[in-house]
């Protein structure tokens, strides 16, 4: 068995484990998988790609994002999100330790049913890829919701990939297994991903060098609902 499969069947396994002893999976079915290395489809807006890692990644994003919109679901109570997540570059976590009007470098997921309304299923964490001593350490949130501290790359599936760019500001990169399961029972389903990075010292003689220092990119995102009685 491949190390994906893996990953999807023991998450989905443990998530059956953990559902009370009185509930029934009436509906187990994945309603979007794509591991964009053919044509994209309708349901993503904003899509753009990238060659890494010897596959086609969504992205990768700079103070930007993605929506993934999934209509015409069947009955069910749970939905069920998963995909490989790089961190490309030198984030910074929860704090990034500027003098002034310091701020975190935010990744969020938010899932609703329209363009305009999201409901309480908002994800708000950070990363880190910086090292961590007594000294100086940058910690990051995930895999908890931001504030949360945990140490940088807490959660990590690999770390020090390689840069998504060869200049002096791109760094290394670390991959996450990103898994997440949802209440949700409506017909539609629109996933918004999207980042606020701060980045003042991305800049070398007038050039704009953000996205080379953080980005994140998507891989093998797949989606399934759940019907539990």
């Amino acid at each position: 068995m491949s190390k994906k499969l893996f990953f999807k069947w023991f998450f989905l396994g443990f998530f059956i484990i953990s559902c009370s002893k009185n509930d029934k999976i009436l509906l187990d079915k994945i309603v979007y998988q794509n591991d964009f290395e053919s044509n994209i489809d309708n349901n993503i807006s904003n899509a753009t790609f990238t060659k890494y890692n010897n596959s086609t990644v969504l992205g990768d994003f700079n103070n930007s994002g993605f929506r993934l919109n999934l209509e015409n679901l069947e009955q069910h109570n749970k939905i069920l999100i998963s995909f490989d997540l790089y961190i490309h570059g030198s984030w910074d976590g929860n704090f990034n330790r500027f003098y002034d009007k310091d701020k975190p470098d935010l990744w969020k997921m938010e899932l609703g049913i329209s363009d305009t309304y999201y409901n309480n299923d908002v994800f708000e964490t950070t990363f880190s890829n910086s090292p961590c001593a007594s000294t100086y350490c940058l910690r990051q949130s995930y895999p908890n919701n931001y504030p949360h501290s945990n140490d940088p790359k807490t959660g990590y599936h690999q770390v020090n990939l390689s840069p998504i760019c060869t200049d002096e500001f791109g760094g290394p990169t670390t991959l996450y297994k990103f898994e997440k399961v949802l209440n949700h029972k409506d017909s539609t389903a629109i996933f918004n991903f999207y980042d606020q990075l701060y980045q003042p010292n991305a800049f070398k003689n007038g050039v704009n060098y953000t996205k080379c220092d953080e980005s994140w990119s998507i891989d093998n995102l797949t989606v399934r609902i759940l019907y539990l009685k």
